[in-house]
């Protein structure tokens, strides 16, 4: 069984640095491990009452699925205002809420970050 590892780049600039090292990682070709790049550009902003009143939007069911049949992640991520962009904070929300369905519980994870 192949190791899925997911790719989260934490930059929506098409040209964006992040996307570029994202894509090199991507064809790394490493036996036993299959590297995927997951979108975070169509998240709408999280909002707990979706979940508490069930009006989710399927964006997030759809990233939400596609986290929990990933084994690990890589987030690659511009230094943005000393801290990461917000569009990378609002997927990792989307992804641990609501609490007790949290689609990262018990997956390694590595932070590439780069700055200019």
């Amino acid at each position: 069984m192949e190791n899925k590892i997911g790719i989260i780049v934490g930059s929506l600039r098409k040209e964006s640095f992040s996307k570029k090292i994202a894509n090199a990682v991507a064809d790394i070709q490493l036996g036993g491990f299959e590297f995927e790049i997951v979108s975070i550009d169509n998240l709408p902003v999280y909002n707990q009452d979706f979940d508490d009143f069930n009006n989710v939007p399927e964006e997030y069911t759809v990233f939400r699925n596609k986290i929990k049949g990933l084994n690990a992640f890589i987030f690659i991520t511009p230094e943005y205002n000393r801290s990461i962009p917000g569009c990378l904070k609002n997927a990792v929300d989307i992804g641990s809420r609501p609490s007790d369905q949290n689609v990262w519980d018990n997956k390694p994870a590595a932070v590439f970050s780069s700055s200019l």
